[in-house]
């Protein structure tokens, strides 16, 4: 929270009065503190992508009153009339005086496309963690044989080498005189619980998937492996910004910035586990294991491991091993013993969530060359082949988040997510309401269709009318508006007039530029993962995109953006949730356990900075394919 700190002459406290409308939230704030800071201290979620350092304009509020003159980065970011209508950047204006804003909703309390299937796959039974009733034996027949090697006589041979916890210990007597009997949870070659009666039919696990951006989490019964229920929400750290880079910063400059994140995803994660039980009728204390798979931003945020050197090149991470963890040592509000199995990195900013993917993917028992992209913020992708596997991660930046687009979003609530020029200009909105603005997948349908007819040159430059070539349809040209400065020409999409929308729903030459900047991240890092293997397109047996937004985008159209190697679309396959799969395959196999640490050890990682020729593969993938 903001700490308001008295003045050194007059031992008092300057504030001033802040009410965030709609809520009719009111607080007392210290002199000086920026809105955007005020409103993250006190629960008010306003929109962001950088966290508040001024650089992507989604942090927008309308003064009701104190209205602050506007300052030149406000007229970057937004437009004449809205300036003029009282909005301000929140995180620009500081606190001098009592105001009144209205805060525009911000994506995470939209509803938001969350993915939770993946593609899966068969695998046979076989968790860490096992149930085994022990039922009761009168202690008078076991002839001075001691408690423990009694528990141990009458269990498999296996069984012999657990060890018990002395806490454990000191309770076993109590529990093999109870006449219902016991049961034993045992992780690994562990006792991790003790309980009266039999309860082996209550054996549960959880899998987790924790994004930038959204967390997943699967309840999985481990008696059969299948899955009990599913839930999701907007990863809460998003209030610091959807850039990881701005995250990674919070974390190094603000004192208590670790901590806020680490605890912010604990609190989450506690609140799903409740979610998940009352959904499936179960008790919290009934989930005997976790595993969990993540970015490596996310990794060290959950670990509450120091991530200042995982924002500095050469972007080195605390530890890259697989790791298990009570759960108290996290602040889970699991069982104290619970183990949580966190899968292993690799390098760099590859984190577990990659290794989730391959595993989900059998990238390491490939037979040809295939390659696994995740496009987000930072794209992470891995090429296998036999007998190699190699990695790297490209920081694609926010556009696909809707971050640095004029009127991008997320993909939430009132967000045009697909469109089409074959007539006229069609698109289709998340929840069929009026459009509010761009997401992602719809980034690639815009621009693949501006290419396809004429509007867009291979270079992304949106052509003047006298530009145009006599094919372009006459409806589609009167959507061209021209600007003095070719950067502020754009398309209009949907006319304000149409939808009944607050303003027309456009896309800038500006934007174009932004969407080229992050798809060519992407593509570029694909290129050096060929490169290093000596692969052409052609080469390629299958490119697999994972991730909601690989799931959701048009492969036709991520091809024709040169998002993904030219290749026939047999060959561009979907899965979804992979990371997820991942985490869930750890949850019911220790063989897949294992396969997914000696396929992380294996992995060469490719550091993309560090190469001559990323720059010239850069350069080459931000252009389109000529036609």
């Amino acid at each position: 929270m903001i700490d308001a700190q008295p003045d050194e002459t007059t031992g008092q406290v300057d504030t001033v009065r802040v009410t965030f409308q709609p809520a009719g939230q009111t607080f007392d704030v210290p002199i000086g503190e920026t809105l955007f800071e005020v409103a993250l201290a006190v629960g008010v979620e306003v929109d962001t992508v950088c966290g508040g350092n001024g650089s992507c304009g989604k942090c927008k509020v309308r003064f009701e009153s104190g209205l602050p003159p506007a300052k030149p980065i406000d007229y970057v970011h937004l437009s004449g009339g809205e300036v003029d209508a009282g909005y301000r950047l929140s995180c620009q204006v500081e606190a001098h005086e009592d105001m009144r804003v209205h805060v525009p909703p911000a994506g995470g309390k939209m509803q938001v496309q969350i993915l939770h299937d993946g593609v899966d796959r068969a695998v046979q039974l076989r968790p860490n963690v096992i149930k085994i009733h022990i039922p009761y034996v009168n202690p008078r027949q076991r002839d001075g044989i001691a408690d423990w090697d009694a528990v141990k006589h009458g269990l498999p041979r296996w069984f012999q080498s657990v060890a018990i916890p002395l806490p454990w210990l000191q309770q076993l007597p109590a529990f093999i005189r109870d006449k219902a009997g016991m049961t034993i949870t045992v992780a690994g070659r562990e006792v991790t619980r003790i309980e009266s009666g039999n309860t082996a039919q209550q054996h549960y696990g959880v899998a987790i998937d924790i994004g930038s951006t959204t967390v997943v989490v699967y309840l999985v019964d481990l008696n059969t492996g299948e899955e009990v229920a599913v839930t999701s929400a907007m990863n809460r750290q998003t209030a610091f910004g959807d850039d990881l880079i701005a995250r990674l910063s919070r974390a190094q400059f603000n004192p208590d910035g670790l901590a806020r994140l680490h605890t912010m995803l604990i609190e989450q994660l506690n609140d799903l586990f409740k979610q998940l039980a009352d959904e499936a009728g179960i008790t919290v204390d009934q989930i005997n294991e976790v595993t969990v798979v993540g970015n490596m931003a996310m990794h060290h945020f959950l670990l509450k491991l120091d991530s200042t050197y995982l924002g500095l090149s050469p972007y080195a991470p605390v530890i890259r091993d697989a790791m298990s963890v009570p759960a108290h040592e996290l602040g889970l509000m699991l069982e104290p013993h619970t183990p949580v199995y966190i899968l292993p990195n690799i390098a760099g900013f590859v984190g577990s969530d990659t290794v989730g993917v391959m595993l989900a993917s059998e990238l390491h028992t490939t037979d040809g060359f295939r390659l696994a992209v995740d496009v987000g913020t930072n794209g992470e992708i891995a090429l296998g082949a036999p007998g190699r596997l190699i990695a790297c991660s490209s920081p694609a930046g926010p556009a696909f988040e809707g971050g640095r687009i004029k009127q991008g979003m997320r993909a939430a609530l009132g967000a045009i997510d697909h469109v089409s020029m074959v007539g006229d200009v069609e698109y289709t909105v998340i929840g069929d309401v009026a459009p509010r603005g761009i997401c992602g997948s719809a980034l690639i349908d815009i621009c693949a269709e501006l290419l396809r007819h004429g509007l867009l040159d291979f270079t992304g430059k949106l052509l003047r009318h006298d530009e145009l070539a006599d094919r372009v349809p006459v409806h589609l040209r009167e959507r061209l508006i021209e600007a003095e400065s070719r950067r502020d020409s754009y398309f209009v999409l949907a006319r304000a007039e149409d939808t009944g929308g607050e303003h027309d729903i456009i896309i800038t030459q500006q934007d174009i530029r932004e969407f080229q900047l992050a798809k060519g991240a992407i593509r570029a890092g694909e290129m050096i993962l060929q490169q290093v293997m000596d692969l052409q397109d052609d080469d390629l047996s299958e490119v697999l995109l994972a991730g909601a937004f690989g799931n959701f985008i048009n492969l036709e159209n991520a091809r024709r953006v040169n998002l993904v190697p030219q290749l026939p679309l047999d060959r561009l396959r979907s899965v979804g949730n992979a990371a997820g799969v991942g985490a869930r395959l750890a949850l019911v196999s220790t063989k897949e356990r294992l396969a997914a640490e000696k396929m992380a050890r294996r992995t060469e990682h490719i550091q993309l900075s560090g190469l001559p020729d990323f720059q010239k593969a850069f350069a080459h993938a931000m252009r389109f394919p000529k036609t």
